[in-house]
């Protein structure tokens, strides 16, 4: 099969050259405007309790309208906050912004006298400056808000809040992907200059991710227009567009020039090359796609975006590596190996082999080696990648939020002002919802809201509570009782005291919607971190009064509990549905059971290690100065099960390009150790020039601004750098060699479903002579033989 699809391409290879550049063109033209459909959203589970509070405050309580924070300075030291001049200073800034649409108002210390709006240390203020739009639409407020502020010498001002870390985070990740492709592609176009020995083919895996990439990124652009995406898609997108459009060109073009080297014709060649290597990479990508569609089992859309943006890629990158670069190979023919570095090494007289030849390899000496001692390589190498994945048994997961951006990024320093130098909590509330059974200002009603109040401020992690019920009796300053409280809310218009009564309206305005109580809890941890989310587990379990029907628990501290218990209970199908796919199709690809078994567990050997890395790194600290970013004290949740969808299928990459050549050579021959010898000597080169270019684009990642995708990058370049080495160059020999012939064995009616479904069969020379012995086989008045 595949090696007739060689020769269709070979026969229509001008048209499906001209094919490609066109569907590339048309899908690149929209990739420049991706990233403004794309959002730093997405780790919330649409089907959880905080998602559901969410909504309800968005309907009853006008909670689908956001707000930016605007946090305020003077210049000057020792200013107090509370003055009138500091206040004057804040009010003359905003009153321009007031006439700016979509504007609602402005509400802070000047409009309330309460201290939450002013730092502990009293020299700044933040002011609310409420939006009559929800948090997508406010992001294209920022720019005329910002504008429209006439901040007087001697203060400055910082807007934060969704819309502008938004804004932000998609000018960092747009400067996160030139700073990575200005760094990686010049490494990896010498490390394929030093693999292929010429600038031509060289080219070749250049030119098919640069048609992979733009592409990619354009479908993905056309998807965020019509479901949430994850602004860090684009960052992986172009993650994984350069690495595997690199690495399946490699394996393609190497097998091509190896074909020609043999004396074969081009279009022969080319029918070899896809028929061989072209197998091994559709179902390499397949591995890959399968990994990264684990991720959409996940309900919040920062990480099912993530595997389907992923997803993407990798057909992309197949898509070009199966069409654009054989017919541009068949167009090329011997001229592939132009501008040859060899050729240049010879005629100097530095170079006197035939570069062509395939020759005997110091990989196989190696693997010869390992071979010969396997159970003295196999235990100290287990020990070894087990020790390095042991920090990963001190995980703790938080949920990103404007801290995973570097200092001096306006909207992150506000935040980060806003948790430090403020009353804790105050800007994060946890949002609890009380249904009453009863009128929610009747006697009973508010007696249970109450004393949930005060079980709920008795929870270790809550500071305090407010509510609508905590009023002071103005003659001895104690709360009021539930008596005393109802009368005031029954009161008749007009019957109290005009401050009391209008104090009265705006407690019911903000806490009461029909039978409904609004508590706010403040708490003092930080609604990111694992402590903060833990607070909620603690909420929920507090069992509801007599009078209250139900309590439901929101805000983003429960936004983020809520992720990681959705995420928890969904890893297990995500990872299990995706090792049991990928075990299938190596399987089917090599007919064997014991095969797709040890790659399963070589692989997961290789991401403990990197896991371990990751916590170690990024969790402890550890190298933050040299990695050039601040330790947030948690991994962040939802890295490490990027990085698995992702490394499983890449793991599978270097497996089914490894063990496609050891089985070409064990059918042959049926000598196990000679076959895994020859097998790794012909493709160690081309891996270890693959995992090169892999580990060099991510670790370009690893130079990112962002926390999130510099963990990414780090713990990737790790995974890939062991598994190319270790676990390829000295596991996959130490056990092939234990199993012997078991390597290719399956039970009976495996073994026959194997023989009948699967794609394990070699396409030899003698299929390949039938072929192209066919007649039809090139165009019609054209030599077979002819280059292009």
């Amino acid at each position: 099969m595949f090696t007739r699809w060689g020769a269709f391409v070979y026969r229509r290879r001008r048209w499906l050259v001209a094919f490609a550049f066109v569907v590339a063109a048309g899908l690149g033209s929209l990739a420049g405007s991706a990233s403004s459909h794309l959002t730093s959203g997405g780790w919330l589970d649409p089907t959880s309790e905080s998602a559901q509070v969410a909504d309800r405050l968005e309907a009853d309580y006008g909670g689908g309208r956001t707000a930016f924070v605007a946090l305020f300075r003077s210049t000057s030291a020792g200013a107090d906050a509370t003055s009138a001049t500091f206040q004057a200073a804040i009010a003359s800034s905003l009153a321009p912004v007031l006439s700016v649409d979509g504007v609602t108002g402005v509400t802070g210390f000047a409009q309330t006298r309460d201290n939450r709006f002013v730092s502990k240390a009293g020299d700044a203020a933040y002011v609310l400056i409420g939006l009559d739009v929800d948090e997508d639409k406010s992001i294209a407020l920022v720019k005329p808000v910002q504008d429209a502020i006439a901040l007087p010498a001697g203060y400055s001002v910082a807007l934060t809040g969704f819309g502008p870390i938004q804004l932000d985070s998609q000018r960092l990740s747009e400067a996160d992907l030139v700073r990575a492709e200005t760094v990686s592609l010049p490494i990896a176009a010498l490390v394929l200059i030093l693999v292929f020995g010429s600038l031509i083919s060289a080219g070749m895996p250049l030119l098919v991710a640069g048609l992979a990439i733009p592409s990619s990124i354009g479908l993905v652009g056309l998807l965020a227009q019509q479901t949430e995406m994850s602004i860090y898609v684009l960052n992986i997108a172009t993650m994984l567009g350069l690495a595997l459009a690199i690495d399946y060109s490699l394996f393609l073009t190497s097998r091509f020039r190896e074909e020609l080297a043999r004396g074969r014709t081009v279009e022969q060649a080319v029918e070899r090359a896809v028929g061989t290597a072209g197998k091994a990479v559709l179902f390499s990508g397949v591995a890959v796609a399968i990994g990264l569609s684990g991720l959409l089992w996940f309900k919040a859309s920062g990480l099912s975006s993530i595997g389907l943006g992923g997803a993407i890629v990798v057909l992309a990158s197949v898509f070009y590596s199966l069409t654009f670069l054989p017919a541009i190979l068949g167009m090329l023919g011997p001229r592939v190996n132009s501008l040859s570095v060899g050729g240049l090494l010879r005629r100097l007289g530095l170079r006197r082999d035939d570069p062509g030849k395939v020759r005997k390899s110091r990989w196989e000496q190696v693997a010869l080696g390992v071979m010969h001692r396997p159970i003295l390589v196999l235990i100290p190498v287990l020990g070894f990648l087990l020790v390095v994945g042991s920090p990963f048994l001190r995980l703790q997961q938080g949920v990103p939020d404007a801290t995973v951006y570097p200092e001096g990024v306006a909207s992150r320093d506000a935040w980060v002002a806003l948790q430090t130098e403020f009353r804790a909590g105050e800007t994060t509330p946890i949002v609890i919802l009380l249904d009453t059974k009863d009128s929610p200002t009747s006697e009973a009603s508010i007696t249970a809201v109450t004393a949930m109040a005060d079980r709920l401020a008795a929870v270790n992690g809550i500071d305090r509570l407010e509510g609508p019920f905590a009023i002071p009796d103005p003659a001895t300053g104690k709360p009021m009782s539930a008596a005393q409280v109802a009368q005031l809310y029954a009161a008749p218009a007009g019957s109290l005291p005009p401050d009391l009564e209008a104090g009265i309206a705006r407690l019911r305005e903000a806490y009461i919607r029909g039978t409904t109580v609004r508590l706010d809890a403040i708490s003092p941890f930080k609604s990111s971190e694992p402590a903060g989310t833990a607070v909620i587990s603690k909420i929920r379990a507090v069992a509801p009064e007599t009078g209250i029907s139900r309590m439901q628990v929101g805000g983003a501290a429960a936004t983020g509990e809520d992720f990681l218990l959705s995420q928890a209970n969904r890893i297990p199908w995500a990872v299990g549905t995706t090792l049991l796919a990928s075990a299938i199709i190596l399987f089917l690809l090599f007919g064997s059971l014991a095969i797709p078994l040890k790659a399963v567990l070589m692989t997961l050997l290789s991401l403990t290690a990197s896991f371990g890395a990751l916590v170690w790194i990024f969790q402890e600290g550890n190298l933050h100065e040299l990695l050039n970013f601040q330790p947030l004290g948690y991994t962040l949740a939802g890295n490490p099960i990027i990085m698995f969808a992702t490394l499983i299928g890449l793991s599978m990459d270097y497996e089914v390009l490894l063990l496609s050549r050891i089985q070409e050579s064990y059918r042959r021959t049926g000598d196990n150790t000679a076959t895994v010898a020859d097998g790794l000597a012909r493709t160690a080169g081309v891996i270890t020039g693959a995992a090169l270019i892999m580990v060099t684009v991510f670790s370009a990642f690893a130079l990112a601004d962002t926390v999130t995708i510099k963990s990414i990058g780090v713990g990737m370049a790790l995974a890939v750098a062991l598994d190319a080495t270790i676990i390829r160059v000295l596991l996959v020999p130490a056990t092939m060699r234990l199993l012997g012939s078991w390597n290719w064995w399956a039970p009976g009616p495996l073994g026959r479903l194997a023989e009948r479904f699967g794609f394990s069969h070699v396409e030899d020379e003698e299929d390949l002579a039938a072929v192209a012995g066919g007649g039809d086989h090139h165009d019609p008045g054209e030599p077979a033989t002819a280059p292009a």
